[in-house]
């Protein structure tokens, strides 16, 4: 490698350069210099050293285990209003609304969005409108095109 390294290298690589970090280490090298000629942050070595002892240089996946995730009563809850009322809302926006309005379920439009589409579960649009028939012009106006005068045919109709 050359240049800086990526934020995310895998294992293989991390083991490699600490490799050579130790390396420089038995040479004598502290390991700030080692780091520097590296081009890598030493808090990243020393961080990469810690899990090395302990096995971890595998990358966990990203996200963690967040506080806010939904829980599976709360997809039953959404899933339960898909089929009671999907077919009368269907949005996924009204349908968060009804289950805060039912007292079952209190999630935003895109939570619900994203467990339906998870489930496989899609909302029937409504039906598009169909086209217009333009009204034909009445039978006693006679249409002309110029200056769009309207003259009126039946002599009883004209005041």
């Amino acid at each position: 490698m050359s240049g800086r390294i990526p934020r995310r290298v895998d294992a293989a690589t991390k083991a490699d350069l600490l490799g050579l970090v130790d390396h420089a280490a038995t040479a004598g090298w502290p390991l700030r210099r080692a780091a520097h000629v590296l081009d890598i942050n030493e808090g990243r070595v020393w961080r990469w050293l810690a899990r090395r002892t302990d096995g971890r240089l595998v990358d966990r996946r990203p996200g963690g285990a967040p506080l806010h995730g939904l829980l599976a009563d709360e997809i039953d809850a959404v899933v339960t209003l898909f089929h009671e009322w999907g077919d009368i809302d269907r949005s996924h926006r009204k349908l968060a609304h009804r289950g805060s309005y039912l007292y079952r379920v209190w999630v935003s439009p895109s939570s619900v969005r994203r467990i339906l589409a998870e489930q496989g579960l899609v909302l029937k649009q409504r039906p598009r409108p169909g086209r217009s028939v333009r009204k034909p012009f009445p039978v006693w106006v006679d249409y002309t095109p110029r200056g769009c005068q309207m003259v009126c045919v039946e002599a009883d109709l004209t005041r």
